[in-house]
């Protein structure tokens, strides 16, 4: 019999269907990838399975054989935990597609429809992080205090549109960023001190990365994950900058937009193009 890797607590976090969980895979040459897929869920002991649903860049990459995967869950009430995983494959017309089928999004909604059930097997779980709301205004006025230490250099990719600008100004709009651990498997954290110093610079604070005993190099790729009340997910991807132990800088260079109508289309070009 296999040892549980999901304590009982995550088990019925991934269980509620509005819990945020965000899937990060990578692609061949390391570059991280985070979507909002809502739809993971526990199918038996440490068996892992969720809806494929608007999730291009995703499918993309395990379907290229990186299969070391990781799921951020983030609880309306600010617990986290990291669970790491290897992708298995996706499945039609068999009962875990029908498990999947059954699920909220799928079950009660006529335009939505599962292209298949992603299945993988955690190997590992981190322990339960929570953020209190006074440590999410502190780290959001410690990242305004932080602005003038990041260096603006004008470019012509990855500038955030306005709207997206105003949204990740926001102290209430989930930040979080994913990039691959030293094990080689996608990891990623939520940072709510995270601001954007200008439309393609984004400075932040390192707590959350120090506490859960993380050390992101100089030069790292990263990917952030953005997502707002309305709710409204969009994604950008950029060069990690350390400034020193407490503070950093993200240089972008892509920005997508992650929600309908247009899901995985890149918004930093005067012209909407999908990611190839």
């Amino acid at each position: 019999m296999s040892t549980s890797i999901l304590d009982n607590e995550l088990v019925e976090a991934m269980k509620i269907f509005e819990t945020p969980k965000f899937m990060i895979t990578k692609d061949e040459n390391g570059e991280p990838n985070s979507s909002l897929i809502m739809t993971w869920t526990v199918y038996e002991g440490n068996t892992l399975v969720y809806g494929d649903f608007l999730s291009e860049k995703t499918r993309k990459n395990l379907n290229a054989g990186n299969n070391e995967m990781s799921i951020m869950v983030f609880t309306m009430g600010l617990d986290s935990w990291l669970v790491k995983a290897d992708f298995e494959s996706f499945h039609w017309n068999d009962e875990i597609y029908e498990f999947i089928a059954q699920t909220p999004l799928f079950r009660y909604n006529q335009y939505t429809n599962a292209r298949g059930a992603g299945v993988a097997e955690a190997i590992s779980s981190s322990d339960k992080y929570g953020i209190s709301k006074p440590s999410v205004l502190s780290s959001f006025i410690k990242a305004k205090l932080a602005k003038g230490k990041a260096p603006v250099i004008e470019t012509t990719e990855g500038n955030m549109p306005k709207n997206i600008f105003k949204v990740f100004s926001q102290m209430a709009a989930v930040k979080v960023l994913a990039f691959i651990d030293e094990d080689g498997y996608p990891a990623a954290f939520p940072e709510f001190g995270m601001l954007p110093v200008s439309s393609n610079t984004v400075v932040m604070k390192r707590t959350e990365e120090k506490r859960r005993g993380y050390s992101l190099r100089e030069g790292q790729r990263v990917a952030i994950s953005l997502v707002s009340l309305e709710p409204a997910a969009f994604q950008m991807k950029g060069t990690f900058h350390e400034i020193d132990e407490n503070t950093a800088y993200v240089t972008l260079d892509r920005v997508y937009a992650c929600s309908l109508p247009r899901p995985g289309v890149r918004v930093d070009l005067p012209m909407l193009t999908r990611e190839e």
